[in-house]
């Protein structure tokens, strides 16, 4: 126990009564302070988390954007040369009843 004022030789149970009531509050604002930083620790490991996750789920959606993409164009080639292939040419049956 750290008390600034000079400790009498003869104590009073009112003397013990008031350095243990120092004691708890100095206790108590050690452990406020201590349940602020592990809160504040938490939230920021929780947003340091979700920002990680979301830049990296961003590159994979991008890649899936594209891999889709790329199977569109590819299908889409695929048709055209089907269709000059077999001289029917739907596709452009198609767009002209769309006009």
């Amino acid at each position: 126990m750290t008390i600034k004022r000079k400790v009498r030789p003869n104590l009073t149970n009112y003397d013990v009564i008031e350095m243990v009531q120092h004691e708890i509050r100095e206790s108590e604002r050690r452990i406020f302070r201590k349940t602020i930083m592990a809160i504040f620790t938490g939230v920021l490991c929780i947003v340091l988390f979700i920002y990680a996750f979301f830049t990296i789920q961003g590159g994979v959606v991008r890649d899936y954007a594209a891999e889709a993409m790329r199977k569109a164009f590819e299908a889409e080639r695929a048709v055209h040369i089907i269709d000059e292939a077999a001289g029917t040419n739907f596709l452009d049956q198609a767009q002209g009843h769309q006009k």
